[in-house]
Parts: structure tokens; C-alpha cells; sequence
């Protein structure tokens, strides 16, 4: 393992409270993308990190463990507490605002891994492969993969910096609906530095608004990740000082909590109308409600053990 590596892996042990294994195991396929490492939670209580490729160990890896390094440093991970009924409506949720969220994680990860020598012209090759696989053929593309081909096409510009004029020349002939707004998702990113964990939850709050807008303008039905995907908070000493009704609005979802089983209560942003934690407090008399909701912040976020990070 290379010395970066070896670092970056003793980094990520310290912010685990359980040991860290890591496999890298499989064949070399020639290609890279970002579905070839995982982590799994052992019977013996330690964390499994496995890479399952063997094209270029060193990126994967690297990859994988700076996911975890900055969730546990303080950027907001990405949480899913609720069901509105129609499974097959929530992957499609869950699909969109996971591949959004990664793109803005991906950009602060290709920033790390080109500063510390791991983009080498033999990886960024495999990534190339790896795009040109994921992508359909032209002769099946319809309406149904306009969305896959767009996150598709918008991890690959976060890799490629926006592209080669050979790649950008190429995507745009062969997937001209999906270029077009994986480049606008990309301006988006790209327009504001997004290194501090308030920034970066702010940005991707963005980027799900904004496709959303996308996907009414071309005429599909949009997301409710607004409500259904929590982001967790980035807030300030005096925010988590206040009251919750000072911050955020109390919604009772139309949509099942996963843990209580019955409608979710969802902390919904004044500011930002982002779903910022869900409270598994089951059934509230107008009373409870009202207490709850004039309660100091830090008090329930500490009381209901939901996750939050302190804005520097």
C-alpha cells in the first residue's frame, strides 16, 4: 500500500470507534467506476472496507476511504428515515439524490487524490473505460435512461475536470439532452468552492433543487428530496441556542417514518425548505408538539440522538 494511502487509512481509523479491515481482492477488469469498494459490517464488530477490483488499487481505495473521512469529519451524510408507500418511487428518490450528493462528495475527492499524485495517466485511462461502459448504447437510449445518463455523464465531468474537448465533443453528439444538463449540474458545483461542510450541504441542496427544475421543464414528474432525503445540519452555537420553531418548521409528513412506523415528524429548514432531520417521537398531542417545537435545539438534536455538525 502506498505510503499516501497508509496515511489516509490511519486518518480514517481514528475517527472509528470499531477496528478497520481492508480486502482488496478480484481481477484487474481494466475498468474504473465508483460501485468497485464498499464497506460491510463484520459479525466480530469490525468494519470491512473491500475493494473488489484490482485495476487500480490505490484510487479505489482512496476513494472509498475519503468518503468515510469526510463524513466523520463533519460533512453531512446522507440519510434516508422515510417511505411514502410506493417503493419503486422511493429507489427512483433514492437514486437521484444519492447521485447528486456523490458528484459534490466526488469533487472534494478528485481534489484530494490530484494533489497527492493518485490521478495517474494509466487511472484516468480506466475511468474513461469505465464511463464508456456505464453509458447505453445509442440505439437504446429513450426517455427512461435520460436520468441515469445524465448522473452518468455528471460524475464523469466531475473526474474530467468538464471534459477533454474529445470526450465533451463525443458525450454531446451521443447524449445531447443528458450533456446538457449534467454540464449545467457541473457549472453548479463548480461555481463556488464547497470545502467546509455548511458549504457543501448548501451546495447540494442546489443541486437537488435544481434538478428538480430540470425535470418539471422537460416534463417529468420531480423529486419530493426536498422532504424525503435528510440532510443533516451544519449549524452555528448560536443556531443550536435557539428555539427548533426559530429554525425549523415541524412538518407531519403524509410519509411513514421508517422507525416509528407511523407518520413522520420532518425538520424542515426555514431557510433552505431541506428535510434536516426526522424526529421518531410516533404519535404527539398538541401539547407535546407545541413543547417540542419552543424547546431549545441543541436540547432535542441531543435528546433524540440525531446527527448534526457544528458550522466553524
Amino acid at each position: 500500500m502506498d505510503e499516501t494511502i497508509t496515511k489516509l487509512l490511519e486518518a480514517v481509523k481514528s475517527n472509528y470507534a470499531m477496528p478497520i479491515e481492508v480486502v482488496v481482492a478480484g481481477e484487474a477488469s481494466g475498468q474504473l467506476n465508483h460501485s468497485q469498494s464498499g464497506q460491510k459490517l463484520l459479525t466480530n464488530g469490525h468494519l470491512e472496507v473491500r475493494v473488489t477490483d484490482t485495476t487500480a488499487p490505490d484510487y479505489t481505495l482512496s476513494h472509498e476511504l475519503m468518503h468515510m473521512l469526510l463524513i466523520t469529519t463533519g460533512f453531512p451524510q446522507l440519510q434516508y428515515h422515510l417511505a411514502s408507500g410506493e417503493p419503486a418511487l422511493d429507489q427512483q428518490f433514492f437514486a437521484v439524490s444519492t447521485a447528486l450528493y456523490d458528484a459534490a462528495l466526488h469533487d472534494l475527492i478528485r481534489q484530494w487524490q490530484a494533489e497527492h499524485g493518485i490521478l495517474t495517466a494509466e487511472v484516468m485511462t480506466a475511468l474513461a473505460t469505465g464511463v464508456e461502459a456505464a453509458l447505453p448504447a445509442v440505439d437504446e437510449l429513450n426517455d427512461g435512461l435520460l436520468v441515469y445518463c445524465t448522473m452518468t455523464l455528471l460524475d464523469a465531468l466531475v473526474m474530467f475536470e468538464g471534459g477533454s474537448k474529445a470526450q465533451q465533443k463525443h458525450w454531446s453528439h451521443d447524449y445531447p439532452q443528458a450533456m446538457t444538463l449534467a454540464q449545467s449540474l457541473y457549472a453548479t458545483i463548480t461555481s463556488k468552492k464547497h470545502a467546509t461542510p455548511f458549504d457543501f450541504r448548501r451546495l447540494v441542496v442546489r443541486l437537488w433543487r435544481q434538478f428538480d427544475e430540470m425535470l418539471q421543464h422537460a416534463g417529468f414528474q420531480p423529486t419530493v428530496n426536498a422532504e424525503f432525503a435528510t440532510l443533516p445540519p451544519v449549524l452555528s452555537e448560536r443556531q443550536l441556542r435557539l428555539a427548533v420553531n426559530q429554525t425549523y418548521g415541524l412538518l407531519h409528513s403524509e410519509m411513514r417514518d421508517l422507525e416509528t412506523k407511523k407518520r413522520a415528524y420532518v425538520a424542515m429548514g426555514k431557510g433552505d425548505g431541506q428535510n434536516a432531520f426526522v424526529l421518531p417521537v410516533g404519535d404527539l398531542s398538541p401539547e407535546g408538539f407545541q413543547q417540542l417545537y419552543q424547546a431549545p435545539l441543541k436540547t432535542i438534536l441531543n435528546q433524540y440522538d440525531i446527527d448534526y455538525a457544528i458550522r466553524d
